[in-house]
């Protein structure tokens, strides 16, 4: 819940701003409350004290967003800054005639200087969802994926921005590999490493994480509805998507050759936005999806090759990642992740056209 703070804050609008803050409260059940100070030009200590009584209210601590240098001196001078989250407006940029060096669903990463990148949201993604992404990569560092370092919130129009340190030399796996097509393998099998160092931690009890069958569950249902899924349609599914065992070790949920940078000879993970736990298919349905549809022009541009290269990356990615070259294993796995990559692509509106052959229950190797 973000409420906007406007004008003047002071003993005079205090008590009616009270009363207002209060009843939205009343509705709330469980969410953070964020406070956005971005045209909060003045408060006194009564307005002061009333987000002390709000914070005492949830029991919990708040956040004031958003604020500017004048605002922040005043919850510094008075210590507020350590009694609740304080953060300061992020500082606007231009990426006009920047270099795009990847592309997302709901990002573009930018060469902004000799040594920084920035990953430029799209305008509507919430700066809480942003703030979100930078504590899980953190978390993801601590549990050995190498992720690069985030040091700096920015904004360019309505759209919020994250960047990143020494990343001079950095460019995305598939446009690096495109202009070195001598290091393909060895590029790939480092891309391999660390996926599979991503799907061997352990995140579950670290807490913050949320569960990938969770999160698939309910993209099913978000499609459920008189112009997606029917009852039936969205009840196979779920059935789908129940047959795939629990897991507790992490998934990055969007980790493909044009999400993921290569530097010096070292894969950075900069895109932490939906990971979470359960099992390594969540991750390889995605790039069975795109290996799928390489031959469109909008994902070559993202993943920076051509549909050739993208197949023979997918084909060599199992290979490197099963740890065998046995065509007949590694058809059999194909079919396996083409399945949940179909699958993936359902829960999404208006991406691919997608035509199930029905609903069909599979064993899941040990690997």
């Amino acid at each position: 819940m973000i409420i906007f703070l406007t004008g003047e804050v002071n003993a005079k609008n205090v008590p009616t701003l009270q009363n207002e803050v209060f009843s939205i409260i009343e509705t709330l059940s469980g969410e953070e409350v964020i406070f956005d100070a971005e045209e909060l030009v003045y408060i006194s200590s009564a307005g002061l004290r009333l987000l002390l009584s709000t914070q005492k209210k949830l029991g919990k601590k708040i956040t004031v967003q958003n604020v500017s240098k004048v605002i922040y001196e005043i919850f510094e001078m008075t210590k507020f800054t350590d009694l609740m989250n304080v953060e300061k407006i992020p500082r606007k940029i231009n990426v006009e005639g920047a270099e795009i060096v990847g592309k997302g669903r709901s990002s573009t990463v930018y060469r902004i200087g000799d040594e920084s990148i920035v990953k430029l949201y799209t305008a509507g993604v919430p700066l809480a969802k942003i703030k979100q992404e930078m504590d899980l990569a953190k978390k993801a560092f601590v549990a050995g994926v190498p992720t690069a370092i985030s040091y700096d919130l920015v904004k360019n129009g309505e759209s919020f921005g994250v960047v990143f340190e020494m990343l001079d030399e950095a460019d995305t796996v598939g446009r690096y590999i495109t202009a070195h097509i001598n290091e393909f393998d060895e590029v790939t099998k480092k891309f391999v490493a660390t996926y599979k160092a991503i799907h061997n931690a352990n995140i579950e009890k670290m807490g913050g994480f949320t569960s990938l069958k969770s999160t698939w569950s309910k993209w099913a249902d978000g499609m459920h509805s008189d112009d997606g899924f029917n009852d039936d349609e969205t009840k196979i599914l779920h059935e789908l998507i129940d047959t795939i065992p629990d897991r507790s070790t992490m998934v990055h949920c969007d980790y493909h050759a044009g999400n993921v940078m290569y530097q010096r000879g070292e894969i950075v993970v900069i895109d932490m936005a939906d990971i979470g736990y359960g099992h390594p298919i969540f991750d390889l349905a995605g790039n069975a999806f795109h290996a799928r549809y390489s031959g469109s022009a909008t994902r070559q541009k993202v993943h920076g090759m051509n549909q050739e290269n993208m197949l023979l990356f997918w084909n060599k990615l199992l290979s490197f990642y099963f740890d065998t070259k046995d065509e007949k294993v590694l058809d059999e796995i194909k079919t396996m992740c083409d399945s949940f990559g179909l699958l993936r692509g359902a829960n999404f509106a208006g991406t691919q056209s997608i035509s199930c052959g029905g609903n069909q229950k599979r064993t899941f190797p040990e690997h």
